[in-house]
């Protein structure tokens, strides 16, 4: 995780050092990426970076975390999940998800390849940060679910977050590679396509975790 002195910097500034990061990490990989590259692109020091991240694993564990929690933050801004039950949130709002995507061509490529194992050495530990954000984010949805009663209560959660994670993420990884087959900018009939999907995935956990 970043260091305090990251966390003090202003909002642009944070952001600018995380893409030019995600970019140099998505085109050279861990290993040949270099910290001043990433520095001069972020237009600071080199120095700065290490007052910010103890190393470039570091700094490149949190290049995972935040590209993450930068779709789920957009995607609450479209579709604020405290006004509509879990499912709902899925269906909403699909042309707006889409341009979110769309928008962030870089931010998918990498997403893409650190989930489908790219940086090989660096899986483990890759893979430890995705389920903690993700179970986190995800049992918001469990929670509210149970909230409105959209949501069956007579199983642990922890075991309602498995089926919902086995059904959401497969087909959010389809999702996401029907959108770069598309070059991120869909004819009608493929949008239409990806809602159908949607749909399918959102019957699937009525099925499975709905309330009678």
């Amino acid at each position: 995780m970043p260091k305090r002195t990251f966390n003090r910097l202003d909002d642009d500034k944070k952001e600018r050092i995380m893409r030019a990061a995600i970019e140099e990490f998505q085109a050279r990989g861990f290993e040949k990426a270099k910290v001043e590259v990433i520095a001069q692109n972020a237009e600071v020091a080199k120095g700065s970076i290490y007052q910010y991240f103890d190393d470039k694993k570091e700094l490149f564990l949190y290049s995972v975390t935040w590209s993450i929690e930068h779709f789920m933050t957009m995607i609450d801004r479209q579709t604020p999940l405290k006004d509509m039950d879990v499912y709902e949130y899925f269906l909403s709002g699909g042309r707006e998800r889409f341009d979110i995507v769309r928008k962030e061509p870089l931010l998918v490529s990498f997403a893409m390849d650190f989930t489908q194992g790219k940086y090989g050495s660096l899986a483990e530990e890759i893979n430890r940060e995705l389920r903690r954000v993700g179970d986190e984010y995800e049992l918001r949805l469990i929670a509210n679910g149970n909230k409105r009663g959209t949501i069956r209560d007579d199983l642990d959660d922890k075991l309602l977050l498995l089926f919902f994670q086995g059904v959401t993420e497969k087909f959010t990884m389809r999702v996401m590679e029907m959108a770069k087959n598309f070059k991120y900018e869909p004819t009608e009939d493929q949008l239409l396509e990806m809602n159908s999907l949607m749909e399918s995935m959102v019957q699937l956990l009525k099925q499975g975790i709905g309330r009678n």
